[in-house]
């Protein structure tokens, strides 16, 4: 009967402890992209629906080493409700006879009659050294482009409907410089993967709906020419084999003249990447954020969400431990409530965005998944510090 009522007591070290056990349970799911970010345009709805931007525009693909995704990806590209009309271009390696056939091939199965695209191809030469080649591609692709706003993405990726274009366009205006859209893997991708991918952009689109975008995910992305000719383009970063994309997003968006895009019909979905695509894009990613503006609050960012997050999934499942060995009922009973609660509250939250987003990943994957990814980040960081450094840069000695 005594062991009975001590294991009831009420003091006040265990009054303290499953007060601060409960609290944790509550405010610590807010610590979390999910919660800060809800899928919702920077302007509303109907006012960019009424909106008169739709500029003729330059789309440039870069299949210098995957020209075969082509006959895939470009009648996804060619095929959209753009009335103003826009560019195709195409920038492949000179003398790719392959890529040659493969473009030539898939424009012949289009019905281009019905198409508002031209198509134009253009080549980087094989000499070029020293310098990015992937960048180079890009760089060509712009200056070839003969409408100032130009679409960057990859033959990797298709638009997820034929109004993508005209969704993104909508917010070209002459108030905004930069158009970042969403891009998530197709369904058959790992679910880990759409997880990580879909965690991270959580990040980066509450940066940049708040006027401080960091970098892009995705291959989604609508600049001007003439403010990239202006500033010299990739200048500062050349060296670099890749991170094209994050570079472009980091240098060129502005607070108030980024706007994000956000629709279903405007996200654009990528290929399952292979597991040396997978790996080398965080590889990549390691070494060009050292050269990337405000890297170091959006990392602390990250760190503290992973940090509570453990802090309270180890601090309860030890306190259970405790209670149920010491016995404490009082002491076990609420450091089980927190526990709960953090998972109802961080799976109600993990719900509403793969939802959303239409990713089709169970609550419980999720759940597992927002705690594993910190240990996948420690193998990419140790991976990283093994690599071989002139594997990221194109001055090699």
């Amino acid at each position: 009967m005594s062991s009975n009522m001590n294991a009831l007591s009420f003091d006040n070290t265990t009054l303290i402890a499953s007060l601060v056990l409960i609290l944790l349970g509550i405010l610590t799911p807010m610590l979390n992209p999910f919660f800060r970010f809800r899928k919702k345009q920077q302007h509303d709805d109907a006012d960019l629906e009424n909106s008169t931007a739709s500029p003729p525009i330059s789309l440039i693909l870069t299949p210098y080493d995957n020209a075969n995704r082509l006959e895939k990806t470009l009648p996804f590209f060619l095929r959209q409700n753009y009335p103003s009309g826009y560019q195709v271009i195409i920038v492949t390696e000179q003398k790719d006879h392959d890529a040659e056939e493969i473009i030539s091939r898939t424009l012949s199965h289009s019905n281009m009659a019905e198409s508002h695209a031209e198509i134009y191809v253009t080549h980087i030469p094989k000499s070029s050294r020293y310098v990015s080649r992937k960048k180079l591609a890009i760089t060509l692709g712009i200056k070839a482009a003969k409408y100032d706003w130009v679409m960057v993405t990859e033959a990797s990726c298709r638009p997820s409907s034929n109004q993508w274009l005209s969704k993104m366009a909508r917010h070209c205006n002459n108030g905004n410089n930069l158009v970042i859209g969403y891009g998530n893997y197709e369904n058959s991708t790992s679910p880990f993967r759409r997880f990580e991918r879909l965690h991270n952009a959580f990040y980066l689109m509450r940066e940049a709906s708040k006027g401080h975008a960091y970098r892009n995910t995705s291959y989604n992305l609508l600049l001007r020419k003439s403010e990239f000719l202006e500033n010299a383009g990739f200048l500062g970063n050349l060296h670099l084999t890749r991170g094209e994309y994050d570079f472009l997003v980091n240098k060129y968006a502005k607070e108030d003249s980024t706007a994000l895009e956000t629709s279903d019909e405007a996200w654009l979905i990528e290929d399952t990447p292979s597991d040396k695509t997978w790996l080398n894009r965080h590889l990549f990613y390691l070494e060009s954020r050292k050269f990337l503006q405000r890297s170091t609050p959006h990392r602390w960012l990250y760190n503290i969400d992973q940090l509570t997050l453990h802090i309270t999934y180890l601090g309860c499942i030890a306190t259970i431990a405790y209670a149920a060995i010491t016995p404490n009922w009082i002491l076990l009973g609420a450091s089980i409530a927190a526990l709960l609660t953090a998972l109802v509250f961080r799976g109600v939250l993990c719900h509403r965005a793969l939802k959303n987003f239409g990713e089709d990943i169970s609550v419980l994957q999720a759940l597992f998944f927002e705690v594993t990814q910190v240990w996948h980040n420690l193998n990419y960081m140790i991976r990283y510090r093994f690599a071989n450094k002139y594997d990221f840069t194109t001055h090699k000695l």
